[in-house]
């Protein structure tokens, strides 16, 4: 497949930085150019039959995910972590994809009322090395069933 001068010059683009807060991003120790053309490889194969320009649009969306994860506060260095290792061969958006919906689910579950502790707890015991979101459907889906540990 050819790769189109556009493409290149889009791939090139600024050094984004690798870290996140204090969190470091798992690059595979692959220099910025590799990272640049590992993106441009993936939304080929992604976006190929659309043209370059969606080619384009999705290295971008690559590069704006990577850097908006630099971002992230320290205090979301887990999920990000978690996320980046879990993702890592699906791009940066999906690592940024997964590390939103993590942090949304943990603030969410962070606001259940106490009577529901410990349908959390069992959830999180169950499900929570698959992340925050999986542990809050798991208790959605026990609140919603009537099937909660806690008896709600």
């Amino acid at each position: 497949m050819k790769i189109s001068r556009f493409i290149v010059m889009v791939a090139a683009g600024v050094a984004l930085p690798l870290t996140c807060a204090a969190v470091e991003l798992n690059t595979g120790g692959k220099t910025e150019a590799e990272l640049n053309a590992e993106m441009v490889v993936r939304c080929q194969y992604q976006m190929g039959e659309f043209g370059n320009v969606a080619i384009g649009i999705c290295v971008e969306s690559e590069r704006e995910a990577r850097r908006l994860l630099a971002t992230y506060p320290e205090e979301v260095a887990s999920i990000v972590r978690r996320c980046n290792r879990v993702m890592e061969k699906a791009g940066w958006s999906m690592i940024k994809t997964c590390s939103d919906k993590d942090i949304a689910a943990r603030d969410a579950l962070a606001q259940y009322p106490a009577h529901h502790a410990e349908t959390i707890e069992a959830c999180r015991a169950r499900e929570g090395r698959y992340g925050h979101a999986k542990v809050k459907r798991c208790v959605d889906d026990q609140l919603a069933g009537g099937g909660g540990s806690d008896g709600e």
